[in-house]
């Protein structure tokens, strides 16, 4: 992509959340209950560190369980406080086989309505997801779902985890760069409240506080292609931090998905943050006096004080972030068009997006106001 003239245009942003919303400290008592009969008292003082300082008000989830005040509501788990015998990763893939499409069709929706496109205009779909696996996935059902074209060009993004949806707006612009017809629509959709694990190790207890449920999904053509649309992709690229690829991990176990984190990235992320972003504004043919609107994904209170830190960020440039962990959670890949259509709802100027995960990878895009 050449500075000042980018490729594809961003037209559409779309999201959607499961209709069953638990208050955090209602999921606060739901694990409190698990961990009393499980015999593991010892952690219920983490516990109630994690969920006071965790920013969040409110997670949204496919299972009704995690606000449910007696057991015998369970419709998910087993029908006791210890929620034995645990369900296995094969059950909870049947719950995301069950509930992940619907979900990543409102979203996709919605951002072609906001774009102004048809399911027939699309040319591409760019799935991501890193919550559930099934064949035919959700790429192929959303061709019937949605109307598109049998012969939509597919492409599945998996196991990346959080940065995934910044990953597939890049994929999305080189498409539209190479192929200036075409009309790339992603979307990301994650069920990540399927993989609550009772081990009340550090690592567990962290995910369990943090992660919850969405789809969100954007519309990205050649400039031009509609009247409109919300910002140019300037830039976008990756990249690995060195010698952090053990801080954060994400697994297949037998009861699910499981997540490892550690400690130091909010560290790791405070001495590398800064020299990538320089570099993907320079891609951009910015500089930071060029930049006051700012998406980063809310990993976690710890991260988003960390990039707010190390970028020198004021509340106002992390509002967006704040708002939708407050509100939603960690949805993993979606969240990022939580927070991009938050940001675009709030004024103009180039915005800068922000996306972390396993590697530790970080991933980043600038939009400029569309020519």
């Amino acid at each position: 992509m050449t500075p000042g003239r980018p490729a594809a245009r961003l037209y559409g942003l779309g999201t959607a959340a499961p209709s069953h919303a638990a208050k955090q400290v209602e999921i606060h008592r739901f694990m409190s209950r698990v961990l009393g009969a499980s015999g593991e008292m010892g952690a219920l003082k983490l516990l109630e560190r994690l969920y006071e300082s965790s920013g969040i008000e409110r997670r949204h989830s496919v299972l009704p369980d995690y606000s449910m005040t007696e057991p015998s509501s369970f419709e998910f788990y087993p029908q006791n406080w210890a929620l034995e015998p645990f369900p296995g990763t094969a059950r909870r893939m049947e719950v995301f086989e069950a509930s992940s499409v619907a979900l990543a069709e409102r979203a996709a929706r919605s951002a072609l309505a906001q774009g102004g496109f048809s399911a027939g205009d699309v040319t591409h779909l760019v799935l991501t997801t890193c919550t559930g696996l099934f064949a035919p996935g959700p790429d192929i059902l959303l061709i019937g779902r949605l109307g598109l074209k049998p012969d939509v060009q597919r492409t599945l993004l998996g196991f990346m985890g959080c940065y995934a949806g910044l990953t597939a707006m890049k994929l999305a612009g080189d498409l539209v760069a190479s192929q200036p017809a075409a009309v790339v629509l992603v979307d990301s959709v994650e069920l990540c409240t399927l993989h609550f694990q009772k081990r009340p190790t550090p690592d567990f207890l962290v995910a369990n506080s943090l992660f919850a449920d969405g789809a969100g999904s954007a519309v990205f053509a050649a400039p031009g292609a509609r009247p409109g649309g919300l910002g140019d992709l300037a830039a976008a690229f990756g990249r690995v931090a060195p010698e952090s690829r053990e801080q954060m991990s994400w697994r297949v176990g037998d009861t699910g998905f499981e997540m490892r984190l550690d400690r130091a990235v909010p560290k790791t992320l405070e001495r590398h943050a800064p020299a990538f972003v320089a570099d993907l504004l320079t891609r951009a043919g910015l500089s930071r006096e060029d930049s006051p609107r700012w998406a980063p994904h809310p990993g976690g209170k710890g991260i988003v004080s960390a990039l707010a830190e190390c970028l020198r960020l004021d509340a106002g440039q992390t509002a967006s972030a704040r708002g939708v962990l407050s509100g939603f959670g960690n949805m993993s890949s979606a969240t990022i068009f939580f927070v991009l259509a938050a940001e675009f709802a709030r004024g103009g100027g180039p915005l800068v997006a922000l996306g972390f995960g396993p590697g530790l990878t970080m991933e980043g895009a600038v939009f400029v106001p569309p020519r």
